[in-house]
């Protein structure tokens, strides 16, 4: 990033794994238009282990969705989860040129940080040509694929210079109220240290033919916020992002295109909102996090602010979210 702000166009020439993702997913969706409809067979799924056929757990086991005390994992609902049969997928690839990883870190608002590191949550640049592999053995309109949230575990620091090992596998398929909900989970380390960075992408597409009636969760009473830093979005950062991670979806960057969108205009990358709003805290101010994207940031944006919960629950978890002078709230979670 130059003095101006701007992210050099020369990155592109890093971003051709995703590049040529994106081809295959346009390509695919473009091609089952012309094909049957092949929504039934998101039925034929087989379960998950430990699931019977219409989603209950088997004995001794917990429910997809639910941790081993029953408790609801957030975004992933407990019931009519499946399991394509798809094999994971696992790559080894070189790290992140220099000069990307610098841009990347001086976008996100953490100059002086990650000496010899990689952010974690750069995970979005080597990550995405996986997902969108595993995505494409799915039966769903692959156009419509919504990032709903990221849920991320770190174990240990990525070393910057060292090449990546990567594994990427669908973790559960949810079919409720309308909505295909996925779960993507990608492990991210080198060869000495297979699992320094566990992420997990909570996506979502509207089943063909569906609409579901029912009303979302209660929202659980806000907590006492105190603002731990604010930041703002250029209408060109949309753009800056692309070239960051390789994701040109045109909603983030072509305005013509981003004005006919759902969004009526360009919006920032969820991660790109996730990456500048836990810059803003201090740094090891967290080894996990959940947050979910609620309402995508319009660009330009006004002053946003990051908020953390006064108090930390009894298990160390606190609430973050991002919120705007309008009172609207782009992503929520917690993290600790």
């Amino acid at each position: 990033m130059t003095a101006d702000g701007a992210v050099p166009y020369s990155l592109l020439r890093h971003q051709g794994a995703m590049l040529r993702a994106s081809a295959r997913m346009l390509l695919q969706a473009a091609g089952r238009v012309l094909l049957p409809p092949r929504q039934e067979a998101a039925n034929r799924m087989p379960p998950l282990p430990g699931t019977s056929a219409h989603g209950a757990s088997a004995p001794g086991t917990s429910a997809p969705g639910t941790s081993a005390h029953g408790a609801s994992t957030p975004g992933t609902p407990a019931h009519g989860t499946q399991r394509p049969a798809i094999a994971p997928i696992e790559r080894r690839i070189d790290a992140p040129p220099e000069q990307l990883v610098g841009h990347y870190i001086r976008w996100c608002g953490a100059a002086g940080r990650y000496d010899g590191e990689l952010p974690p949550h750069m995970v979005s640049q080597w990550s995405l040509p996986l997902v969108s592999a595993l995505l494409m053995q799915l039966p769903y309109r692959l156009t419509g694929i919504i990032n709903q949230g990221v849920s991320m575990t770190v174990r240990g620091p990525l070393p910057r210079a060292t090449p990546l090992v990567l594994r990427a596998s669908v973790e559960q398929v949810t079919h409720a109220d309308g909505w295909a909900r996925i779960v993507v989970a990608v492990v991210t380390g080198t060869a000495l240290q297979a699992c320094l960075v566990e992420t997990r992408l909570h996506l979502r597409v509207r089943l063909s033919g569906v609409r579901g009636a029912g009303a979302g969760p209660a929202r659980p009473p806000d907590p006492e916020w105190r603002t731990a830093g604010t930041w703002r979005a250029e209408a060109s950062d949309g753009l800056r992002f692309a070239l960051l991670t390789g994701d040109f979806n045109p909603i983030h960057w072509c305005g013509p295109l981003a004005r006919r969108s759902l969004f009526g205009g360009l919006v920032l990358h969820g991660f790109g909102s996730l990456a500048r709003s836990v810059e803003t805290l201090a740094p090891g101010s967290y080894t996990e996090l959940d947050v979910r994207f609620l309402r995508p940031v319009a660009l330009p944006s006004g002053a946003l602010s990051v908020q953390l919960a006064q108090q930390a629950e009894t298990d160390g978890w606190r609430a973050l979210r991002l919120a705007g002078i309008d009172g609207a709230v782009h992503l929520a979670g917690r993290l600790r």
